[in-house]
């Protein structure tokens, strides 16, 4: 008998593999774990299925999220694109500081300090003279980032952002946009990081059978 409910085991687990069926699987409802945007809204061009995620400097959820949005991101498909964008809340500066950083090539290194910076309070960071005697705390080229500040593709960059905020009606953060088709967020999951990045993972693969 012992055997054979071992047996039965084995086969079933097997069968489970098979069928790309496993038990870490969760069941994900619409409306409640994430949410069909109206209509399918897509914004890229590049042929893969695009991941965005819309956060803000202040927002210690978005701090909090951070570090699984990045694993994930680092460890993503290839026929995922991942964008990361910062949303005009309260402060237009600190998106600016975001799409500065980001031409740069320094949003690995800065962006982790500048959300403890800011929501501590010890340097709110609104305004362009706070900002450059910060990043000169840090080592970061001054001169650098003030061109890149006042250039044409930073300007752009934040005028694209906060007409995809608009368009996908953002209005709290962090949320993540999957292929223009559907929204989720760390909050509609009941605040579970692994559980948001489990749902991303989920519409991707919905949004890839449908392509």
């Amino acid at each position: 008998m012992k055997k054979t409910f071992i047996s039965i085991i084995i086969f079933f687990t097997s069968t489970l593999f098979l069928t790309g069926v496993s038990f870490s699987q969760q069941k994900f409802d619409e409306g409640i774990d994430y949410k069909k945007i109206g209509s399918s809204q897509k914004s890229n061009t590049s042929g893969k299925i695009e991941v965005i995620e819309f956060f803000w400097f202040g927002c210690p959820h978005c701090k909090n999220f951070y570090p699984a949005l990045k694993k994930w991101a680092e460890n993503k498909p290839s026929y995922v694109k991942y964008t990361k964008l910062h949303v005009p809340f309260r402060d237009i500066n600190h998106q600016r500081l975001y799409f500065t950083i980001k031409e740069m090539g320094l949003t690995d290194k800065l962006i982790p300090k500048i959300f403890v910076v800011v929501q501590q309070n010890t340097r709110p960071l609104n305004n362009l003279l706070s900002i450059l005697d910060w990043l000169e705390d840090q080592n970061i080229n001054t001169s650098d980032f003030e061109e890149k500040w006042n250039s044409d593709l930073v300007k752009n960059s934040m005028e694209k952002a906060t007409k995809l905020m608009k368009k996908f009606k953002i209005t709290g953060v962090p949320q993540i946009v999957v292929d223009g088709t559907y929204l989720t967020s760390p909050a509609m999951v009941g605040g579970s990081h692994r559980r948001a990045i489990n749902v991303i993972d989920y519409l991707i693969s919905k949004q890839l059978k449908n392509t």
